[in-house]
């Protein structure tokens, strides 16, 4: 009885490790500038590259992890948008064009080392982010294809008909789906749509490697320009939430979560440069 007493506060005391929601160390420190605004940074898988987009998402550009080499990759109109890394080379892409007045989307892929652009789809008017981004999950599908319909859509999110669906971004085990709906807040579903959970105010989800935490951004602003923001991590389970950028003058908007999970990096809204925060936990 002893032995299994001591089994469970051990079990217990590891799970309160890993679910441990990280502080920041320190202030934001600057990691790339440039003589243009830098939006939505994205690690690449191993977390040795770290690619933007420009405003508007116009482009890509590719640094190293600590800022350093930035280099250009890509310059066709929203290119930027949602970009994936398939791989530590290789970012997935999905520029447009206009043609009679209407947005035609493509998939191409960038290799970050030799700047070479492949098509990998032509494009088309009824495009489905989801297929850019190799989703086989039809709840995070719905959400990324058709966000103005998919509270109708998926069942378990009817009670908020009518509202847009935004930012649905999945766990790195793919158990959980964390999105925004537009006026209700910051919600996490298990990845079939169940058991939806409220979690408050928050945008732009990005995931810790626990599979538990998301860092979100919660934006004040005036009715035309933000005012101020912080980076808050969120626990999933409880809800639970710290703030990471206390006392700062940035006002993030988008970040990413490093593969490893000791890094967050987001674009500042007062000086479009990109910074990083270490975490501690």
């Amino acid at each position: 009885m002893k032995k299994s007493l001591l089994l469970a506060t051990a079990f217990m005391c590891v799970c309160g490790s890993l679910w441990a929601q990280p502080k920041s160390f320190g202030n934001p420190q600057l990691l790339i500038k440039a003589e243009h605004g830098l939006m939505a940074p994205t690690w690449s898988p191993d977390g040795s590259k770290i690619a933007v987009t420009g405003d508007n998402f116009i482009g890509i550009y590719v640094a190293d992890a600590d800022g350093s080499n930035l280099k250009q990759v890509s310059d066709a109109l929203g290119a930027g948008y949602k970009m994936t890394w398939s791989d530590a080379q290789n970012i997935t892409s999905t520029p447009y064009t206009m043609a009679d007045n209407r947005r035609m989307t493509r998939i191409e892929n960038v290799n970050v080392k030799t700047r070479a652009i492949s098509e990998v789809a032509p494009a088309v008017r009824d495009f489905k982010p989801s297929k850019a981004m190799k989703q086989s999950n039809t709840v995070l599908q719905t959400m990324l294809d058709d966000p103005l319909h998919a509270t109708e859509l998926i069942s378990s999110l009817n009670q908020y008909s009518g509202k847009m669906v935004l930012n649905p971004a999945l766990s790195p085990d793919g158990s959980k789906i964390a999105f925004q709906i537009v006026g209700k807040g910051l919600f996490v579903c298990d990845a079939d749509g169940s058991n939806v959970k409220s979690l408050g105010k928050g945008s732009h989800a990005s995931w810790l490697p626990d599979n538990v935490n998301v860092m979100v951004t919660r934006i004040e602003d005036n009715g035309d320009v933000f005012t101020k923001s912080d980076i808050f991590c969120v626990n999933t389970s409880n809800g639970s939430a710290v703030n990471i950028t206390p006392n700062t003058q940035a006002i993030p908007v988008t970040i990413a979560v490093s593969p490893d999970g000791k890094k967050v990096a987001f674009d500042n809204d007062t000086d479009g440069c990109i910074y990083v925060i270490d975490l501690k936990y």
